[in-house]
């Protein structure tokens, strides 16, 4: 979701986090506590597009942030950060999100073992291919729901071909 997409609320909410700005590691950023953020905001958090980075990557040599995108969800070493932008290609201001991962079902860790078998360019291409998708079918008028309808449709039929 982008910011343009964000309710005026939930957006003063996000911007007004207790932020890190212009970290360069991670041991170094503020925190706050998932459990303490309400539920909406939340749900907004969880809608924003997620990146593994490693631990002692310094965060100011990542460039390639979309500034129009403004909120990521960064993952390292079992920890969760959301980042804002604010309209640059870095991650300007920086969070971590204490409790954030115990707050989340993974199914017996399922999806961190899923995410962990893929190849970075493979992710890479996949969400460059949904994203490029999804703006196509907003372009065309589709809503939220249509959308994420359609992506299950072809999810589903691609795992079935895989079974063949």
């Amino acid at each position: 979701m982008k910011a343009k997409e964000i309710t005026e609320n939930i957006y003063i909410k996000l911007v007004s986090l207790n932020y890190s700005r212009k970290e360069n590691d991670l041991e170094s950023v503020n925190s706050i506590n998932w459990f303490d953020l309400d539920g909406e905001l939340k749900s907004h958090i969880l809608s924003f597009p997620t990146r593994h980075v490693k631990f002692d990557v310094d965060l100011m040599d990542i460039e390639d942030l979309d500034g129009e995108q403004q909120f990521y969800l960064f993952h390292s070493n079992g920890n969760s950060y959301l980042v804002d932008t604010q309209g640059y290609s870095y991650p300007r201001y920086i969070v971590e999100l204490e409790g954030f991962d115990d707050g989340i079902d993974y199914e017996d860790d399922h999806i961190e073992r899923m995410e962990g078998l893929i190849r970075i360019a493979d992710e890479q291409i996949f969400n460059a291919v949904v994203k490029s998708l999804v703006i196509e079918l907003r372009n065309e008028g589709f809503d939220q729901e249509d959308i994420l309808n359609f992506l299950q449709f072809k999810l589903d039929m691609a795992i079935e071909g895989a079974r063949k």
